[in-house]
């Protein structure tokens, strides 16, 4: 055997040569002679035999010998070269499947069809969801799909076909209603297939955001007794609260905890007390407008008489405040000042001379909205906003306008003592609707920067706001203020945190914290699934993201007592039913999941069946929706028999108490169940006015479950018989900051500089589909004509067409082409 190395060359240098020639002259010649004659040599032909014989037997040999070597290569295949280790991608699932077999699925069907009645057998869209068998599921749940059953029975396959253990198994959910209400279907189906189940267990499947995160942050050295700042109520120190994710209520515990903090920092931070001061000014002075601006051009034309009635205004409303005991107030000279606007004289009811600001009386939210100026014609509310807008155009001194008794007094005080007294006073944020509290303000505002998934302090340094804007000063304080507020929280006995900063800890930023998580805390995520997926928002997608990527690295694995099982996600959800944008949550998350959630097998699944309503209903709240686009191909099918014969069109009418409270009490009497929903609070307190006879006797009836009041917002889950709903969904305002942090976020379009205010156009779509959708048969929509009338656009009324069967426009001021 011979080794050899490959690159050898084969380069001979003996062998045969010519013949020898003759050895001297004489012989030579002779030789050269007989050759001319053709003469054979006896001499010549020994040697070239004996020549040939040599040469032959040479090249043989070595041929022979070369075909029977064996060689071995001792590093066969190309040369190689040094290098170090590749990196793995780094995915976020294994590619497996799950081992749901033939014989198990038809064991599955054949049990789901023996212990669950007709009406419950799943459809073959529900049926894709629960015999799902790749590591990602995506469902896309519409309407009334019946979608909480159906991850029920998927969590049956889940633990009795396949023994994955409830430890490795988490259902995540937004609401402690709907985690109560997931948990309770859990403990029924599961005793049905044998499994009793405790409350307990139930709910340590089935958790809430909120519970799940404040778990991890638990699990850290140091932070074992960490309260959650949201969490903290009289009750105690782990009250879970009803509201969704992004819709935390601060009760007293945490405003008084912000306070704490506040007042500290207005004492010892003198550019905090500075930004402080002028805020309060801000909030405190009425928003010049100018005369050029066409709606405000409108306000003043029907100003234009009103000097005519300000004497008995300014008496009546004066009257009005002295019998409420909340006038003259200190630190105002009541005895007010007379001023020049548009060429006439106006009375201010108050001065005060410290700030150099005339005072406007408005009228309480207690006095009847149908009292007039006592001798003429005109309703007094709007006498004194058209007065208003008077000193707004025209006034060049600052106006502080009070309209509520309550707080008139306080408002002032803080004016003329802020050198000496740390302010409370409420402030509007541009684009928001309506004032707050400062301290609701700023965890308002914080609270939405932090859902987009980005940091308070570095967000505000990266805001790009006009120089002008108002605004401006309010988030300087707001950087300053979460600072230090966080610092406040996180140095008590025990320390507390928000929960926007857990998700921050444990985001795709703060991945090395989750280094210090233990498996045991880990290894509920093994097997996840999101409901109400459309809702999450970027913070809350960067945990999950970031808690299965550090699953993976660990190679945590599923504790199964069947086949070997590894980590998933399904993620449920309706992104037409997206309706908390103004917080901070997007469908984008769900439309592109496999963009955040890539692996490298999918299921996607359409449920488009519907279980609840009426076609009609059905259609005409997707003729609304369908202009945001979104996951494609989705049309709901009506699949409640028991109203298939039923049908209505959606009626649209004249906003009319009177004619809400006749029709409700119809439905209410032919023993169907209703929902009367409004857009506006306000809205919904006047309904209920309105209706407080029927409401009483329902109460006497013991039916008050039949007949609820909520906002679009809250009745999402929610069915009825009858729907009425009070007000049009319209934009109402822009925003300028949430654009900057849509643009921070590079959420929306890279191309669309407001791309927040884009998001809640689509989003105004989307509130009709949910409100209309939860009517089973009857849908009634009140409008009010000047919603109607209102310009084109970013409304959901304008996008009713009376000529589809499914709506029925009975507006007296019908929509114009």
């Amino acid at each position: 055997m011979e080794f050899l190395n490959k690159g050898l060359t084969d380069n001979p240098e003996d062998g045969a040569t010519f013949p020898p020639r003759g050895d001297t002259p004489i012989q030579r010649l002779i030789d050269w002679m007989l050759g001319k004659l053709g003469t054979q040599q006896a001499s010549a032909w020994r040697q070239g035999h004996e020549f040939g014989f040599k040469a032959g037997h040479k090249t043989g040999y070595a041929e022979g010998v070369e075909a029977g070597k064996q060689i071995v290569e001792l590093r066969p295949g190309p040369a190689p070269t040094l290098g170090a280790p590749q990196i793995k991608d780094r995915g976020l699932f294994k590619d497996w499947r799950f081992q749901i077999t033939q014989e198990m699925e038809a064991q599955i069907r054949a049990d789901v069809a023996q212990r669950l009645s007709p009406n419950q057998q799943p459809s073959p869209d529900q049926w894709k969801l629960i015999l799902s068998n790749t590591p990602t599921t995506s469902v896309v749940a519409g309407a009334g799909s019946g979608k909480s059953t159906t991850m029920v029975i998927r969590l049956l396959v889940l633990h009795h076909y396949l023994g994955i253990s409830f430890s490795s198994i988490t259902v995540v959910t937004f609401t402690k209603e709907s985690k109560l209400d997931f948990a309770s279907k859990l403990r029924e189906l599961f005793e049905l297939w044998g499994h009793t189940i405790s409350v307990r267990d139930s709910l340590n499947i089935v958790r809430t955001f909120h519970s799940r995160i404040l778990s991890f942050t638990k699990s850290l050295p140091g932070l074992e007794g960490v309260r959650a700042f949201e969490f903290l109520s009289q009750k105690g120190d782990e009250e879970e609260k009803d509201d969704s994710l992004f819709l935390v209520n601060l009760g007293s515990l945490q405003i008084e905890l912000m306070n704490q903090c506040y007042a500290e920092l207005y004492s010892k931070n003198p550019r905090f007390k500075e930004l402080i001061g002028d805020l309060v000014k801000q909030a405190a002075f009425q928003e010049r407008l100018d005369a050029k601006n066409p709606d405000v051009a409108k306000k003043l034309e029907k100003a234009k008489s009103m000097h005519e009635v300000d004497t008995d205004l300014c008496s009546t409303v004066e009257q009005l405040w002295r019998e409420a005991k909340c006038w003259p107030i200190e630190g105002v000279d009541a005895t007010g000042k007379d001023i020049q606007l548009a060429g006439q004289t106006f009375h201010a009811n108050g001065y005060i001379e410290s700030i150099g600001a005339y005072v406007l009386l408005g009228v309480d939210r207690t006095v009847p909205n149908d009292m007039k100026v006592p001798g003429h014609w005109q309703y007094l509310r709007a006498s004194v906003s058209q007065k208003r807008t008077l000193f707004q155009v025209y006034c060049s001194q600052p106006v502080v306008v009070l309209s509520r008794y309550e707080d008139a007094a306080a408002s002032i005080s803080t004016l003329v003592n802020l050198a000496t007294a740390c302010p409370k006073f409420d402030y509007k944020i541009s684009g928001e609707m309506g004032a707050s509290n400062i301290m609701e303000a700023f965890y308002s505002a914080a609270s939405f920067i932090e859902n987009l998934g980005l940091d308070v302090i570095e967000a505000v340094k990266a805001m790009r706001l006009p120089k002008l804007d108002p605004d401006r000063k309010f988030f300087e304080a707001l950087a300053i203020y979460w600072a230090a507020f966080h610092q406040h929280l996180i140095s008590m006995s025990p320390p507390i945190m928000t929960f926007n900063a857990m998700f921050a800890m444990f985001s795709e930023r703060g991945a090395a914290n989750l280094k210090a998580v233990p498996d045991r805390v880990l290894q509920p995520m093994t097997t996840l699934l999101i409901d109400e997926f459309q809702d999450v928002g970027a913070n809350t997608i960067s945990w999950v993201r970031a808690t299965l990527n550090e699953i993976e690295e660990r190679d945590l694995r599923v504790t199964s007592s069947g086949l070997p099982t590894y980590p998933s996600l399904m993620a449920v959800g309706d992104d037409w039913q997206s309706i908390y944008g103004w917080r901070g949550s997007s469908p984008e998350f769900f439309i592109n999941f496999d963009h955040y959630f890539p692996s490298p097998t999918t299921t996607p699944v359409l449920m488009q069946e519907n279980y609840r309503s009426h076609q009609h209903v059905i259609d005409a709240a997707e003729a609304i929706v369908k202009r945001t686009g979104g996951v494609q191909g989705k049309h709901g099918i009506a699949s409640n028999a028991a109203v298939k014969n039923d049908a209505h069109p959606v009626q649209v009418l004249d906003y009319n108490l009177n004619d809400v409270v006749i029709k409700a009490r119809e439905h209410y009497e032919a023993g169907h169940s209703i929902l009367v929903l409004s857009r506006a609070r306000a809205k919904k307190d006047e309904a209920a006015r309105a209706l407080f006879g029927l409401l009483k006797q329902a109460k006497h009836d013991k039916r008050e479950r039949d007949i609820k009041l909520l906002t679009y917002h809250a009745s999402k889950g929610l069915q009825a018989n009858a729907v009425f709903l009070l007000g049009d969904c319209d934009m109402k305002t822009t925003s300028r900051y949430k654009n900057d942090i849509f643009r921070q976020a590079q959420m929306g379009s890279a191309s669309d500089p407001c791309g927040y205010d884009s998001s809640q156009r689509d989003e105004v779509l989307r509130i009709a589909y949910v409100a209309i959708t939860r009517a089973v048969t009857h849908c009634y929509w009140y409008i009010e004509r000047e919603d109607a009338s209102k310009g084109a656009g970013d409304k959901a009324s304008l996008l009713i067409d009376p000529a589809r069967p499914y709506w029925r426009d009975l507006r007296g001021l019908r929509k114009t082409e």
